[in-house]
């Protein structure tokens, strides 16, 4: 209940829990996004006829972001509190290569849906304000990390 579909942080929850999808997945904790920036790009950022549909996003992937740059969906990263971690190099799956860019937000977990709620925009005026929208939301405890 009142979590929209059209919301960033809704459509970026649905699009790293596609199976179809292989440029972004969950971290090993399911707790973070691991980015392969140039597929992202190549693969859903592409403007126009990239997935071959015409440019209708009926594709395996539709056009789910209004970014045709993959600077402009990490500002949009940003302006939603998800913060890249430093020092983690991995991969999406053991056996896989490349380099994978990790980002984070207490309120993005693949097992919990509802906490999608508590991510909030920052806009410029409220950027100087700490990063908050989870008070009064459950988040898991972080020492579930393993």
């Amino acid at each position: 209940a009142g979590l929209s579909a059209s919301t960033f942080p809704t459509k970026l929850w649905r699009l790293v829990n596609s199976p179809c999808v292989c440029f972004v997945h969950w971290d090993s904790w399911a707790q973070g996004l691991l980015l392969d920036c140039s597929l992202f790009e190549q693969e859903l950022l592409s403007p126009g006829d990239a997935h071959g549909d015409g440019g209708n996003g009926a594709g395996p992937v539709p056009h789910t972001f209004r970014a045709t740059q993959f600077r402009s969906f990490m500002q949009q990263l940003h302006c939603y509190s998800f913060h890249r971690v430093p020092g983690c190099v991995g991969s999406a799956a053991s056996g896989e290569a490349g380099a994978w860019l990790h980002y984070s937000n207490l309120c993005f977990r693949c097992d919990y849906p509802n906490l999608l709620l508590c991510i909030k925009y920052r806009s410029t005026a409220n950027r100087q304000q700490p990063a908050a929208g989870w008070e009064g939301c459950w988040c898991p405890p972080c020492s579930s990390q393993h």
